[in-house]
């Protein structure tokens, strides 16, 4: 299955990107003369970025204003997961790792850019190619929704939209399992009053 991110002017297939960040990393092991390890990690980080590529485009565009930002924060992850790799210890699944790494970097990323996110650019990015308009309008709708929450509610949210337990949302966002509950109700309450 291929995902494919459509914006106004250029069609960017995930095939490419991966391929692109494969490339970059094999080269610049092969001038570095680095261990057959990294060829290990390239594999692992290949690998990684195929299986949770929708999750992070998801988790992108929650914290994207525009297209361009959606692309830069995605670039951003991918580097971050790079870089953390080596350090990666399995006390955690890979995927609440992944998460993790995402959200921490779009939320510092925004953080020093010191914008906030605008919504009205939504309608630029197709989120579920193949699908009817009506569940694109509601997906956008809903994404517009959670973008006016706070970065910790945001999270939390997106979490529980991605089916993580309140376990996981608790050791991924570093809070306890009672404030997950707690702030879910309170976002769910605030999106419906929104929504609705």
């Amino acid at each position: 299955m291929m995902i494919t991110l459509t914006t106004p002017k250029t069609t960017v297939t995930l095939k490419i990107i991966i391929g692109f960040f494969a490339e970059l990393v094999m080269r610049f092991a092969e001038a570095l003369n680095i261990a057959p390890e990294s060829r290990r990690l390239e594999r692992l980080f290949t690998d990684t970025v195929h299986i949770h590529d929708a999750m992070i485009r998801r988790i992108c565009l929650g914290y994207a204003g525009n297209p361009q930002d959606l692309e830069d924060l995605y670039q951003d992850v991918l580097v971050n997961i790079w870089r953390g790799l080596p350090s990666f210890r399995t006390e955690s699944s890979i995927r609440t790792w992944v998460y993790r790494i995402a959200l921490n970097t779009c939320v510092s990323t925004l953080r020093t850019r010191s914008k906030r996110p605008s919504q009205s650019s939504l309608d630029d990015v197709i989120l579920v190619p193949d699908d009817s308009q009506e569940k694109r309008d509601a997906v956008k709708d809903l994404y517009e929704c959670i973008a006016t929450l706070n970065p910790v509610d945001k999270a939390i949210l997106m979490m529980w939209l991605d089916e993580y337990s309140y376990e996981e949302i608790a050791e991924t966002i570093g809070i306890k399992r009672n404030n997950v509950a707690i702030r879910l109700h309170r976002a769910k309450e605030k999106l419906r009053q929104k929504y609705i």
